[in-house]
């Protein structure tokens, strides 16, 4: 069964069964389904045109560029059903790039088994676009959806754009099992908790950054909350106790992925308790080894145009029980005169530290020492800089103490969350 088919199967069984709330907005199943059959993909899309050929089985690919989560969702779904290739723009995106993009995709093609194209989240350089079968989401829908607890039961907010792949994902796989979407264009956390309580929501799916955020503001118990599902950017425990303390009935489930290889890892908030660091084990059907620190992984739910068993160059280990030790991207290491030093361990370590709430490495080249680092932090209300950096300084290692710690109030994020360092280092250049 296609996406589109399962929709219909929804409308015609629960026509009025809510499918999504966008800030109070609310579309039943019926509305939802008649929407993206209504759309009119000529006047909504920069359309990008192929020759048809034995080698492009479609000829249109269809760059969506909407601020609105309701227009990228339907018109998306609108270019799967008639047949097209969709790629939904992140937001950021201006006309000249859009327009560069669009040159490069009909100058490159496109895969011939493509259904649809997503991009990269761009924080470390130029969003790239990768190309997808359905089948690669749909056919593991059933298998994440067991582990993140998500049923035709479900409400579930999220807050992002439907550009990026991990909020495209589990808001179609929330569809697919007929549950409720709950959304807002708003970047305030005090409408995020407005809307958690309101549609008495009980999964929130949301980047740390953004969990950091809604532990901030909250000034009450999201009771209703039964699960919260992460993603793997840095943890630190004192986050997770300030998620238990607001959200007293969750439980906690942190996943590891990549948009070119979907979900590859899980694990609870106990698990990672018990082993600070991990990433979890394996989803079903899914296998990891790990070769010279690099992790490889098998699995069929892939983009195109790459083999079963595949790297993204991200670095780790596997201990003695299955568990998967993350150790970041291959290149998050920076060579300080020698001495290597791990940004994402670095991160870790440094958010663990009594009154720093966030924090973000970026490298810097040393004149002396070839590479250095600066630290950006943003610091609990009472807590004072001189005092964290003399503690690292009693704690760490000389060689390990960084070029700089600068506090800001907040850390720059990206559209889908993830902290922006080519922000930070613009700052950092511009002094």
């Amino acid at each position: 069964m296609t996406i589109i088919e399962r929709l219909q199967q929804h409308k015609n069984l629960e026509p009025h069964k809510m499918a999504l709330i966008v800030d109070d907005i609310q579309y039943t199943y019926g509305e939802l389904y008649d929407a993206i059959l209504s759309v009119d993909i000529n006047n909504t899309s920069h359309i990008v045109n192929f020759t048809q050929s034995k080698e492009t089985l479609k000829t249109k690919v269809l760059l969506i560029k909407e601020l609105s989560f309701v227009e990228q969702l339907t018109q998306w779904l609108g270019a799967i059903y008639k047949d097209n290739i969709p790629m939904v723009c992140h937001n950021e995106m201006d006309k000249a790039y859009v327009d560069e993009l669009a040159r490069i995709i009909a100058y490159e093609g496109v895969p011939p088994l493509a259904d649809f194209g997503v991009l990269t989240s761009g924080t470390t350089g130029r969003p790239k676009p990768l190309w997808r079968r359905e089948r690669s989401w749909r056919d593991f829908f059933d298998i994440q959806n067991n582990i993140f607890h998500i049923n035709k039961d479900v409400k579930i907010f999220l807050q992002g754009s439907f550009s990026f792949t991990g909020v495209s994902n589990m808001v179609i796989a929330a569809l697919w099992a007929g549950g409720t979407v709950v959304t807002t264009s708003s970047l305030r956390p005090s409408r995020w908790i407005q809307l958690i309580e309101e549609y008495n929501v009980d999964h929130i799916y949301a980047l740390p950054t953004k969990l950091r955020l809604l532990v901030r503001h909250c000034k009450s118990n999201l009771s209703s909350i039964k699960y919260i599902i992460a993603g793997s950017q840095v943890l630190d425990r004192q986050l997770m106790e300030q998620l238990q303390h607001i959200c007293p009935d969750m439980e906690f489930i942190l996943y590891y992925g990549a948009s070119e290889l979907n979900y590859i890892t899980y694990c609870t908030g106990k698990e990672w308790l018990e082993r600070e660091g991990t990433v979890g084990r394996p989803f079903p059907t899914i296998q990891i080894a790990e070769t010279d620190n690099v992790i490889y992984v098998t699995t069929k739910y892939h983009i195109e145009g790459i083999p079963n068993t595949y790297t993204v160059n991200d670095c780790g280990y596997i201990d003695n029980d299955g568990y998967l030790m993350f150790n970041g991207r291959a290149g998050d290491v920076i060579n300080k005169g020698g001495y290597k030093i791990s940004i994402p361990e670095m991160e870790l370590y440094l958010q663990s530290l009594q009154g720093v709430s966030e924090v973000a490495i970026i490298d810097i080249t040393d004149e002396i020492r070839g590479e250095d680092y600066v630290v950006y932090m943003v610091l609990d209300g009472e807590a004072r800089l001189n005092e964290v950096i003399d503690f690292i300084h009693n704690k760490r290692p000389s060689v390990e103490w960084p070029k700089a710690i600068i506090e800001v109030p907040m850390l720059p994020l990206t559209e889908c969350s993830k902290v922006d360092k080519r922000k930070l280092k613009e700052w950092y250049n511009k002094g």
